[in-house]
């Protein structure tokens, strides 16, 4: 059952797609109605409509305006415009919403609503309900050359230096890396992998290939996707410019095809972008992988369902100095996700296999690994050494100890402590990136041009990125900019005695009667009324 929700300023009209609608109660159910683009917007798009009938001329805000905006927060909305004016402007306008299914012509016939709606239904149970393709191949070689291929890719994501040897085999896999520009995605899912079933694995691995296919079908990007052993990895590459916000529509309607078309949820996040000119500069790739590996790590603060990007979360200036090592990676991966107890467990095991009997040679070195490893999976390695020991007193500790026991238990307190640090790093640098967000807000709120799109332009953050910082703490862009305003209304209102028409230019609204309604629509009377009251 898909939703919709109506927004036209004609009574009649809203009254005559309520009835025509109810033809459709089988597939779609209407879920609100409105008679301007400003009520539709605050208060329609948070229910998460599938579908918005809107009329394009609407008092505030037109319906152009209330669907780009809506597509901000649901990238997979569909739309049906309705208009009195026959202007190839406004049609135009709809069209490059990328969203209009169906562009109708008032009075509304039933013969053209359902056209649309048809069309609408078709699409989008395209986008929620991807059917498995049965993929079958009886050939033993294209087998082992893709096999080859996956295993060639994974170790080029780990490879510190590509020699000509590995670029040959790589080229004969197949493997063309000579972009330009490029950037690495990892896809992984926000369920714990013991939640996950190896059906469900290989099924979302297969809807997200295909998706990811379908998206990026038109666009002027190569990809090349592949399986790692509990996520799915993506290049994207270019040899123009990467558009950040291009990419950013793609990666998040994948993301909500998947979220919304299969029993599992994922999250996305993507490297730096790479200008460095390919496979054939000498580029870094293991880079890049580990840059997709940290910024995924901030989908357990911002929520599942997350787009991330390197270039967002790099612009809170993390603290450096982890020290560089690739060993033990799993137990730095599960502590670096937020598992601690899994990386004590994986700690555990290796410590039954690893005695000093048993490794009497090696067995410092094993420690000395362990330790380095987790101080790099520390993401504030200065508040470990403030908060409880320096780099020398954790190696002076952990060689103090006499028994095995005594030294596990030594390590499981610094996953503690670690896991610690880096919850309340990853909350700080999400509250520093709210704060910096809501602090621009409130600075320019009386930019009557004053948009998502300008905030994360001025702020170097991507839309989504905002939203879902915003979104932690249940607020949004239009709700923070609203509060701003109408407190600064409410003040203006009992410290002057200017006209309205001044008051509104003053916070940021060009029409006075948009500002009366959005007052009205927020303390429950009318500006006046409220004056004469206080």
């Amino acid at each position: 059952m898909f939703k919709v929700i109506i927004a036209d300023d004609e009574l009649a009209v809203r009254e005559r797609l309520l009835g025509q609608l109810e033809k459709f109660k089988d597939s779609f159910e209407v879920i609100g109605f409105f008679d301007n683009g400003y009520d539709a917007l605050v208060s329609g798009v948070s229910l998460q409509p599938d579908l918005i009938i809107t009329d394009i001329k609407m008092p505030y805000i037109d319906g152009i305006e209330l669907l780009k905006r809506a597509k901000e927060e649901l990238p997979l909305i569909q739309a049906i415009i309705i208009s009195g004016y026959d202007s190839f402007d406004f049609a135009k306008q709809a069209i490059s919403l990328g969203c209009v299914v169906g562009y109708l012509s008032k009075p509304i016939s039933f013969e053209e609503l359902n056209e649309s709606m048809d069309k609408a239904k078709t699409l989008l149970n395209k986008l929620t309900n991807f059917e498995k393709e049965e993929i079958v191949t009886t050939e033993e070689a294209k087998k082992n050359k893709e096999l080859t291929k996956l295993m060639d890719l994974n170790l080029l994501m780990t490879t510190k230096n590509i020699s000509d040897e590995f670029r040959a085999r790589l080229k004969e896999d197949g493997i063309n890396l000579n972009f330009k520009n490029l950037f690495f995605c990892i896809f992984d899912f926000d369920e714990e992998y013991d939640k996950i079933t190896i059906n469900e694995f290989e099924n979302a691995g297969l809807l997200l290939e295909k998706v990811i296919n379908e998206e990026f079908l038109y666009s002027p990007y190569k990809t090349l996707f592949f399986q790692s052993t509990q996520h799915y990895n993506l290049f994207v590459m270019n040899n123009g410019e990467i558009q950040k916000e291009e990419i950013e529509a793609i990666l998040k309607k994948i993301i909500a095809i998947i979220n919304k078309s299969s029993k599992t949820s994922m999250s996305v996040g993507t490297s730096e972008f790479d200008d460095e000119g390919g496979i054939n500069s000498g580029m870094s790739f293991r880079k890049l992988y580990r840059h997709a590996e940290r910024t995924l790590e901030f989908r357990t603060v911002i929520g599942k369902g997350s787009v991330l990007f390197f270039s967002d979360l790099n612009n809170t200036k993390p603290q450096s100095g982890k020290v560089d090592d690739n060993e033990f990676k799993a137990i730095s991966y599960e502590l670096l996700y937020g598992r601690a107890e899994e990386s004590k467990n994986k700690i555990a095991t290796l410590f039954e296999k690893v005695t000093p009997e048993t490794f009497k040679d090696t067995y410092f070195f094993i420690m000395d690994n362990l330790l380095n490893i987790l101080v790099k999976s520390c993401i504030s390695i200065s508040s470990l050494y403030d908060s409880y020991m320096s780099q020398a007193d954790l190696v002076k500790t952990m060689y103090s100890y006499k028994t095995n026991d005594a030294r596990l238990a030594f390590f499981n307190n610094l996953v503690d402590r670690i896991d610690k640090i880096n919850n309340e790093s990853k909350v700080s640098r999400i509250e520093l990136s709210y704060n910096q967000i809501v602090d621009y807000i409130l600075n320019n709120y009386t930019d009557t041009n004053l948009s998502l799109e300008k905030v994360g332009k001025d702020l170097g953050y991507s839309v989504s990125y905002i939203s879902a910082i915003l979104k932690t703490h249940n607020t949004s862009f239009t709700k923070c900019l609203t509060d701003k305003r109408m407190e600064a209304a409410k003040n203006l209102l009992l410290s002057s005695d200017e006209k309205l028409i001044i008051i509104a230019s003053k916070i940021g609204y060009e029409d006075p009667y948009y500002f009366s309604h959005c007052f009205k629509k927020y303390y429950g009377v009318s500006p006046l009324t409220y004056k004469k009251q206080k």
